[in-house]
């Protein structure tokens, strides 16, 4: 008799964690897909991505501040990021850059990213194509001259997005970044309101917005004191925005 190698039960377990794999497979390739704006083209014209968040299989939160540096907010940041061991992404502004390059130095220094916000704070409606490049193009620029860095990413003001910025983005080999949690630090939004809006309903790949572009968002500082040590009980890590995309 030819004896049996395998039974029909490990046959049938084999298939089963094969099923498994595949299925979970799969569930991450529509994850990807549903979370962000691929490169497209239309008549002709290839978009940039934009990504409002980033969904993955792992907890990952990206924290992310805008408008700085600034000389009296930012160590304040920095300072509450080392307390929690965590990295964030800062979309800087070039007109701040310019005069706050030192300061510039100690975000890279202290392990984070840094993104670009445009040199001025203008509504790009008002901008031509030729404006908008030229901002982007000074404040990437003024980056590199400070810290030996050209941004990748890209967060426009107020997060307005049109066909002429992502086509401007895409000759820039840049991705667009926005977010889908927003603190509203900035509107001098109560702290409770803050930490209940940024805790409600967590997930992975959210992208946080918050501002360390003046001293007077104190609320920035103390929501999140909470809204950090709340995540990280929760098994939440906190990550930049290049590192969440490259998931």
């Amino acid at each position: 008799m030819i004896r049996k190698i395998f039974s029909y039960d490990v046959i049938d377990r084999i298939g089963r964690e094969l099923m498994k794999k595949f299925i979970l497979l799969l569930f991450s390739f529509f994850l990807l897909c549903s979370c962000h704006t691929n490169d497209s083209t239309i008549n002709g014209v290839v978009y940039a991505n934009v990504y409002t968040h980033y969904k993955t299989l792992q907890p990952y939160i990206c924290l992310t501040f805008d408008d700085g540096p600034d000389q009296v907010q930012t160590p304040k940041v920095l300072d509450l990021l080392k307390k929690y061991g965590i990295k964030a992404t800062f979309f800087v502004l070039g007109e701040e850059v310019e005069y706050q390059k030192e300061m510039l130095k100690k975000v890279v220094e202290a392990g984070h990213e840094i993104g670009n916000h445009f040199f001025k704070h203008d509504n790009i409606h008002k901008l031509t194509e030729q404006e908008i490049r030229e901002s982007i193009v000074k404040n990437n620029e003024l980056i590199k001259e400070a810290v030996g860095v050209t941004p990748k990413l890209v967060r426009p003001p107020y997060g307005i997005v049109t066909d002429t910025l992502k086509k401007v983005c895409k000759e820039l080999d840049m991705d667009i970044i926005l977010w889908n949690k927003d603190s509203k630090d900035w509107d001098k939004t109560p702290d409770s309101t803050i930490i209940k809006n940024m805790l409600k309903s967590p997930a992975n790949g959210d992208i946080m917005l918050f501002h360390d572009g003046s001293k007077t968002y104190t609320n920035t500082l103390s929501s999140l004191d909470v809204i950090i040590p709340s995540l990280q009980k929760k098994k939440f890590e906190f990550v930049t925005i290049s590192n969440l995309l490259d998931q």
